[in-house]
């Protein structure tokens, strides 16, 4: 077989959708916050902070509404919590979380926001609980208005504001997005247990500890379960939508989101060894503003003092090396033995008026804990190497689901073992070398790919995504020696007008691995393209997302109507290896042990059209309720 065999058949029609087709994400208008996951009577519900007419944030939030069987295909409903005119609410629901009541039924419980200025919505609170916010936040709580419909179409708030006010006298910058923990019957509880983001103006971030005997009444500050007073400028002043859970702890032979780990196999054996009873808690906070990462610590949680040992835990870490994914929200997915992560997955568009969405939630994540294969853990927010190795590590992979969205037909779908030579089982690309990506096309990309670095000469490996424009192109690149993956942006040769890596004033996002591979061992990669949404999944458990606003790649002409091994890229991507400069001869090779990709069928067969004025007036009306082989050589075009 040689590299430049080539088949002629005919083109295939462009893809004509601009926006992702199998994230979550609402018809149209705005997304931030994913909010209050749960799992109820056979569905899968995800509800998340909406602006449904425009595609900026603004007040007025609703939460919008999608149910889903497999957590992969989703159906949207009505928005389950709209603003109360004169309410408590009255500019804007607010994030917050999911859970069953004493008697199983489903309770949104979500901060509702009203502004200072909006004589409307009642008076301001007393001096002592005044946070001197432009808007005033109270902790507020829907129920459905029919708990036997399994997809909990329709909503309805308690009447009352299950906590109306914040400390008094604690100078807080903020106090919002209640998050539930634990209730009663769990380790030993006899009580509910709710954290809310806060902090300490010009000090630092914080998050508040409540108990209660009741779900929607009788709650008590019992204090902070931490804080980072003093570091207000590393960690953040506010701490938004906290996070607290236990992690499970998978043994090695749990699907890895399709990519294997690329950690030792002596290493890989030892993995899951530890008990439930001996994996840490997972803290995650977002400070301040989406424009930061949300970091994660790993630690103990100390269930009769209720407080997370923050100075002791490893961390903070970013739970995601990119620069769009903030506000994650997490289910314990009982019925399946895990925990469940997802985020917002912000725009980095900056023509507002030139669509009519802005952004998406994450692919859902498993989320578990394994014994650290490091030997010491570095903090993301500093260049400091702790003193005692981290004793376990948090690993995120897609859900598996994911793999029913693969169109496996043949003209959809392409795997490089089907088109090595029996005796061989993997691929050589030469240094300064690409191999285009054949068969599959499209924006809508499910890609494995498990690499290595054949010689000394090979500074980076990884996939170049072209452009319909060239300044739309960017490379998703691992760094052998620096162990940095990262995504190159913006790269235009100011002479050639095409990308490069060397280009002047190229835009980086990413960083350096906390568990890199060992020399000697390939890197496994998921990379999840869905039109301008990256996600690129480790085999070792880490993320980074980004946007690559690159066009809509067109059979037709990129490829031209060829396809096969060799032939141009009719998805626009190629994977590469890159030389060192200072290489000579033939060094900088790439090594590719597997490689497989398919096209992504949507998680949204169909857009309802808006919802009507009754559905809309149903959810905010209030209802009065009681208190409670041999590589072969790819000399394909240079660089």
């Amino acid at each position: 077989m040689t590299a430049g065999s080539l088949s002629v058949v005919k083109a295939r029609p462009a893809v004509k959708q601009d926006r992702p087709c199998f994230h979550v994400a609402p018809p149209k208008g705005w997304l931030n916050d994913p909010n209050g996951p749960l799992y109820y009577a056979g569905y899968y519900h995800m509800f998340y902070q909406h602006v449904p007419e425009g595609c900026i944030w603004s007040f007025g939030l609703v939460w919008g509404h999608a149910v889903s069987r497999d957590l992969v295909t989703w159906e949207h409903l009505p928005p389950a919590i709209v603003p109360t005119p004169g309410g408590l609410d009255a500019d804007g629901c607010f994030s917050g979380c999911a859970t069953l009541d004493e008697n199983g039924i489903p309770t949104l419980l979500y901060t509702g926001v009203r502004l200072r200025s909006n004589d409307a919505a009642g008076p301001l609170p007393p001096p002592e609980c005044d946070l001197q916010l432009p808007f005033v936040e109270s902790q507020c709580a829907v129920r459905p208005v029919d708990p036997s419909d399994p997809k909990l179409t329709h909503w309805t708030k308690i009447e009352y504001p299950w906590m109306a006010l914040p400390p008094a006298n604690w100078g807080l910058g903020g106090w919002r997005d209640p998050y539930v923990f634990s209730r009663p019957g769990e380790n030993g509880s006899d009580c509910w247990s709710l954290i809310i983001g806060s902090g300490v103006k010009d000090d630092g971030g914080t998050v508040l500890v409540y108990k209660s005997k009741e779900l929607l009444d009788g709650w008590q500050l019992h204090g902070e379960l931490c804080h980072g007073r003093g570091e207000g400028a590393t960690t953040g002043f506010i701490w938004e939508c906290p996070l607290l859970a236990k992690l499970p702890a998978l043994l090695p032979h749990i699907a890895r989101g399709g990519v294997a780990s690329h950690i030792s196999a002596a290493t890989a054996s030892a993995s899951g060894s530890g008990s439930l009873e001996d994996t840490p808690h997972f803290f995650c906070i977002s400070p301040d503003a989406c424009t930061n990462p949300s970091y994660y610590w790993l630690g103990r949680y100390d269930s009769e003092s209720m407080t997370f040992d923050l100075k002791n835990a490893d961390g903070p870490y970013r739970l995601d090396l990119g620069d769009i994914l903030y506000a994650p929200n997490t289910l314990d997915d009982k019925l399946n033995g895990r925990m469940l992560l997802w985020g917002w997955n912000q725009e980095k568009r900056t023509k507002v008026d030139a669509y009519d969405y802005a952004g998406c939630l994450s692919v859902p994540r498993i989320l578990w804990a394994e014994p650290s294969t490091s030997s010491a853990a570095t903090s993301s927010t500093s260049d400091s190497t702790s003193a005692a190795p981290s004793r376990w590590s948090l690993h995120q992979q897609p859900v598996p689901e994911l793999s029913k969205l693969r169109n496996t037909d043949p003209s959809a779908c392409w795997r490089l073992s089907d088109d090595l030579p029996d005796q061989s089982a993997e691929l050589l690309i030469l240094g300064s070398a690409r191999l285009p990506l054949p068969v599959v096309s499209g924006p809508f990309l499910d890609i494995e790919l498990v690499m290595e670095r054949a010689d000394s000469g090979c500074s980076a490996s990884g996939l170049l995504l072209t452009s319909t424009t060239a300044e739309g192109g960017a490379a998703l690149l691992y760094h052998w020696d620096s162990g940095v993956l990262e995504v190159v942006f913006e790269a235009l040769d100011p002479h050639t007008l095409t990308f490069s890596l060397a280009a002047p004033g190229a835009r980086r996002v990413g960083g350096p691995l906390l568990r890199p591979p060992a020399p000697g061992r390939p890197l496994s990669l998921r990379v999840l393209l869905d039109y301008s949404c990256l996600e690129v999944f480790t085999g070792d458990g880490e993320v980074l997302t980004a946007r690559v606003y690159r066009g809509v790649p067109s059979a037709a002409d990129v490829a031209g109507g060829l396809t096969g091994f060799g032939a141009p890229s009719a998805a626009g991507i190629d994977i590469i290896s890159v030389k060192d400069v200072n290489a000579d001869g033939n060094a900088g090779a790439t090594r590719i042990l597997h490689c497989e990709a398919y096209q992504m069928t949507p998680a949204f067969p169909v857009f309802p059209s808006a919802i009507n004025d009754d559905e809309a007036a149903l959810a905010a009306e209030p209802i009065q309720l009681p208190a409670f082989g041999a590589p072969i050589a790819v000399t394909a075009e240079a660089l």
